[in-house]
C-alpha cells in the first residue's frame, strides 16, 4: 500500500513540475507584454508632455496594468529618498530575484533601459524608449512562440515522467 501511494505522489509530482515550467513560460510572457506597455506610456508621456523620470515612476506606479511589475514601487521610493534614479531602477530590478531569472537577458535590457532614460534630450529618451521597445517586442513573440510550444509539451512530459518513474518504482 505504501509503495502505490509513493509512486502515485511521484507521478503528480512530476505531472505539477511540468504544469510549473508552463505557468513561468506564460508568466515571463505577461512580463515583457507589460514592460512594453511600461515602455509605450513612457514614450506617449515624454512625447507629449516632456514629463522628468520621477513623474514617469508615479504614472507608472499608479497604472494597475503595470502591477505585476513590483519594481517600478520600489524604484519610485527610492527615488523618492533622494537615490539617483539609475541606480534606484537598478537596485529595484536586481531585487526581483524571480522577476530576473524568468526574464534573463532581458532584465539587463530593462536595466540599460534605466541608465539611459532622463540622462539625454527628449530625443535621446524616445529614441531610447523606441530601440527597447523593438528589444522587447522580438523578445515577447520569440516567448510567446515558446509559450504556445510548451504550454501543452510540459505538462504532457511532466506526466510521461512520472508514469515513467512509477513504472521503475513497481
Amino acid at each position: 500500500m505504501f509503495k502505490l501511494i509513493a509512486t502515485v505522489m511521484i507521478a503528480a509530482g512530476f505531472a505539477l513540475g511540468g504544469r510549473h515550467l508552463a505557468v513561468l513560460q506564460k508568466k515571463r510572457v505577461s512580463f515583457l507584454e507589460s514592460i512594453i506597455l511600461m515602455i509605450s506610456t513612457a514614450e506617449t508621456r515624454l512625447k507629449y508632455a516632456c514629463l522628468p523620470v520621477s513623474d514617469l515612476l508615479k504614472i507608472f506606479n499608479e497604472n494597475t496594468a503595470l502591477s505585476e511589475l513590483e519594481f517600478i514601487r520600489s524604484c519610485r521610493e527610492k527615488v523618492c529618498f533622494g537615490e539617483p534614479f539609475p541606480d534606484a531602477w537598478k537596485e529595484s530590478i536586481e531585487n526581483e530575484a524571480e522577476f530576473c531569472r524568468l526574464l534573463g537577458n532581458s532584465a539587463k535590457n530593462l536595466v540599460s533601459m534605466g541608465s539611459e532614460l532622463g540622462s539625454t534630450d527628449l530625443d535621446g529618451q524616445l529614441s531610447c524608449c523606441g530601440y527597447y521597445k523593438n528589444l522587447f517586442e522580438a523578445d515577447l513573440e520569440e516567448q510567446r512562440e515558446k509559450s504556445e510550444k510548451y504550454s501543452r509539451l510540459f505538462p504532457s512530459m511532466g506526466l510521461l515522467l512520472g508514469i515513467s518513474a512509477a513504472i521503475l518504482i513497481i
